[in-house]
């Protein structure tokens, strides 16, 4: 279990299913969803989770596509200062850097706002989608005898595409 930070106050029953989520001994990278009404604490309790377990935390914004790329490869850089700078050209590039943070230890990552990103590159879900299919080119980079990556995306109400978030898809 992660240690609950002191600035969370109750919020044992949350804090308790996110970080069984992200302390989950099972290998391979595996992708939750989070969803919910607005101002109900689902980014704090993420960034919290992220902070207490060495995690990364991105947090889109209304942003047009190429904009969102480079702040998060700007993001990604700072978190796991590569030799050179990430300066991603596409999501899928991004992505493969991403599920590489889960090669070494178990790792949550959250991506706050996902729908903002999904919303200028309605590719996004699909490209994810298929970066966690078992027999996708990134999973043959990460074998599941590998530690894992615990992926976390803030959805409110609907998952892109309007499909719920309970099926949107979920490799575990």
């Amino acid at each position: 279990m992660v240690d609950k930070p002191a600035e969370i106050f109750d919020r044992e029953y949350e804090w308790s299913a996110l970080t069984r989520f992200i302390t989950d001994a099972q290998l391979g990278a595996t992708l939750g969803v989070v969803s919910g009404r607005r101002r109900q604490g689902k980014t704090f309790l993420l960034d919290a989770a992220c902070r207490a377990a060495g995690g990364f935390y991105f947090g889109a914004t209304e942003a047009a596509d190429a904009e969102s790329l480079r702040r998060f490869s700007a993001a990604l850089t700072d978190y796991s200062r590569p030799a050179t700078p990430y300066h991603f050209a596409h999501w899928s590039e991004a992505i493969d850097a991403l599920l590489a943070l889960g090669a070494e230890r178990p790792l949550p990552v959250v991506i706050d706002e996902f729908p903002y990103l999904a919303k200028v590159n309605p590719e996004l879900p699909s490209l994810l989608q298929e970066a966690f299919r078992p027999l996708s080119r990134s999973a043959d980079r990460l074998p599941d005898e590998t530690p894992a990556l615990r992926l976390c995306s803030v959805l409110h109400g609907q998952a892109p595409g309007g499909q719920r978030a309970a099926t949107w898809p979920v490799r575990s």
